[in-house]
């Protein structure tokens, strides 16, 4: 029995000396010959452009975008109003109450 415990013990102890500390790392070299380019990549997807128009409205006004442009979205900034689309490229606003200077934004993008 002392002799399965004296091959554990002496199995254990030779593992144990097979670990090695890591190598320390020299200084990196100089940098190499920049390589030959690659090929060029797919074209991108062409981007919509987005063009805000704001304004002032005191009382009824007409708000609109370029003729060759569409509402993207209009929106009015404290304390709010109706919008009524009279073409897709034009809109009338109405404030809720006539003389309160209410922001209206349009955004509008090419058709």
């Amino acid at each position: 029995m002392q002799v399965r415990w004296f091959v554990v013990l002496l199995v254990l102890v030779l593992a144990a000396c097979g670990e090695t500390e890591t190598p320390m790392r020299g200084e990196q070299g100089p940098a190499g010959d920049p390589g030959a380019p690659g090929p060029a990549g797919p074209a991108g997807a062409s981007g919509t452009i987005i063009r805000f128009v704001d304004g002032e409205c005191r009382q009824a006004c007409i708000m609109a975008c370029e003729e060759n442009e569409r509402i993207l979205n209009a929106y009015a900034i404290n304390p709010g109003g109706a919008f009524t689309f009279d073409a897709e490229n034009k809109a009338t606003f109405r404030p809720p109450r006539q003389g309160v200077a209410v922001k209206v934004v349009l955004a509008c993008v090419q058709k």
